[in-house]
């Protein structure tokens, strides 16, 4: 199987459709999906209705993110900024009156298990749902050890935003690059797992990227030989922002609606 790992869409569709797009090109048999589906951007109904085939389908697994939490109602939002905030607040009042939107979002659990060792999550495979995320190669130990007792061999998380990479071989853990192809053709340095090997992989973010500007962030997982390949595709920024213009500009404060678009 030839997976695409992706996360951290937050509503961007246009950045969302460039990523499917490249998925066809590279002919995955189907999807991972690290969460936070919806959040900051403004179209999070026409998100869903991209991904919700993939699920029902069976080409794709998922785990909800924080936002999506928030979005469905089970629980309120802690540590939010005041632009997660605002966004959420708009979103909550549009996914909550489509009925197959919810049920959607309500599928998403804090952690899934893929055949062949494979697992999600959105913050932590070691306390899920705790909000508990990485951002420091000493805590992937922590990370891998519990991959290592779930019987896994790779995991991959979101939120962060980064695309990263823990290789657990032995008893060391290291750090890998995760250099992205950045040219549309194919990864010529893909990270291979030995057979003794684990790894803990950030997925970066395609709606709202940190390191690429108007550059959404993937990976390929070949199941078969356990490479992993790293991407990103450019998508819009312009319409994108022009979107985030047009659906928060009448319902947000005007720095909330500038940040949101100095991010993209």
């Amino acid at each position: 199987m030839k997976y695409l790992v992706f996360g951290d869409v937050h509503a961007n569709l246009v950045a969302l459709d460039a990523v499917l797009a490249a998925g066809d090109r590279h002919r995955v048999d189907a999807y991972l999906f690290v969460g936070d589906l919806v959040g900051y951007g403004p179209e999070p109904l026409e998100c869903l209705e991209r991904l919700a085939p993939l699920y029902r389908d069976e080409r794709m697994a998922w785990v909800a993110g924080n936002h999506d939490v928030v979005a469905r109602g089970d629980c309120e939002p802690g540590g939010f900024g005041p632009e997660a905030m605002a966004t959420l607040e708009w979103t909550i009042e549009v996914v909550r009156g489509q009925q197959w939107a919810m049920t959607f979002l309500a599928s998403g659990h804090p952690v899934a298990k893929v055949d062949g060792g494979i697992w999600l999550t959105h913050d932590s495979l070691a306390a899920p749902g705790s909000g508990y995320y990485h951002r420091a190669t000493q805590n992937a130990s922590r990370e891998l050890a519990s991959l290592t007792a779930h019987g896994g061999r790779i995991a991959f998380y979101g939120h962060t935003h980064t695309m990263r990479g823990e290789v657990q071989a032995g008893g060391a853990v290291m750090l890998t690059p995760m250099t992205a192809c950045e040219h549309g053709g194919k990864d010529g340095d893909p990270l291979r797992l030995g057979p003794d090997e684990r790894a803990w992989l950030g997925t970066g973010s395609v709606g709202f990227p940190t390191k690429k500007k108007g550059a959404a962030e993937f990976l390929i997982l070949n199941h078969a030989d356990w490479t992993i390949e790293k991407y990103t595709v450019p998508f819009s920024r312009e319409d994108a922002k022009r979107r985030v213009r047009a659906v928060f500009g009448p319902v947000c404060e005007a720095g909330i609606v500038d940040k949101l678009v100095k991010w993209l």
